[in-house]
């Protein structure tokens, strides 16, 4: 509402204007909803590098706060079997709309079974509720490898946590050696790695130790080796 005020004297009119918390209210509503603020889910395509192929999509309360992010794991077509591959995160700000808050990038992965085998994302969750990215990643040529890593936020800033050292203590303790052929699961807040029995003797084609069973718990901000066990196995006949 716009309010008027007359102050009159001999020779002047004074016209003074105020505005009233109404108009400012209202001003304000405006200016959330101008194109590009609005809280509806964006298209993702347009988040996407140059030819590149969405492979997953996930919306995950990263910190169980009631606001949502969306996850994308991509893939570029480099050559006949090679690609470059990544993972983005888009965050919504009142200010600024939907942008890209996190992006991790792989590049020269080859994989013969195309893009949806190069790279992808699964949720996880923390037994209080914060909610993680399990990003899977996995090479293939002359033999396949598997590699794997968890975002998480804390405090609205995204991390990325890897499993590496925890998982060649692991090895180094039992003198395994890490070849490839692995295989990653996960479920609820565990993500389980299973890795042949490779001494560091051996040969990529022929494990000669008991297979292992590495599990890591997500705790919303890190991750833990929870348990590690042998997995039945027979011996290669000679």
């Amino acid at each position: 509402m716009l309010k008027c005020r007359l102050v009159r004297d001999t020779t002047t009119v004074l016209v003074i204007f105020a505005l009233s918390p109404v108009l400012s209210q209202t001003g304000r509503s405006q200016q959330s909803a101008l194109p590009g603020r609005s809280r509806t889910d964006p298209d993702v395509n347009l988040f996407l590098p140059a030819s590149a192929v969405l492979t997953k999509e996930l919306k995950l309360d990263f910190e169980n706060d009631g606001s949502s992010d969306i996850v994308m794991a991509y893939a570029v077509k480099q050559g006949d079997h090679l690609f470059n591959a990544g993972v983005r995160v888009l965050r919504y700000s009142p200010v600024s709309g939907w942008t890209a808050a996190f992006e991790e990038t792989h590049a020269s992965v080859t994989n013969g079974g195309g893009p949806s085998d190069v790279i992808t994302v699964k949720g996880i969750a923390s037994p209080a509720g914060q909610h993680g990215a399990v990003v899977i990643l996995t090479t293939s040529g002359a033999g396949t490898a598997t590699d794997w890593y968890v975002l998480s936020s804390t405090k609205h800033k995204i991390s990325k946590l890897e499993p590496g050292p925890l998982r060649a203590k692991v090895l180094a303790t039992r003198g395994y050696q890490d070849w490839g052929y692995n295989d990653v699961k996960s479920n609820d807040n565990l993500v389980v790695e299973t890795q042949p029995g490779f001494s560091r003797t051996t040969a990529r084609c022929c494990p000669d130790r008991p297979p292992i069973e590495m599990t890591f718990e997500f705790t919303g901000s890190s991750i833990r080796l929870d348990s590690v066990k042998d997995l039945p196995f027979t011996p290669p006949t000679r």
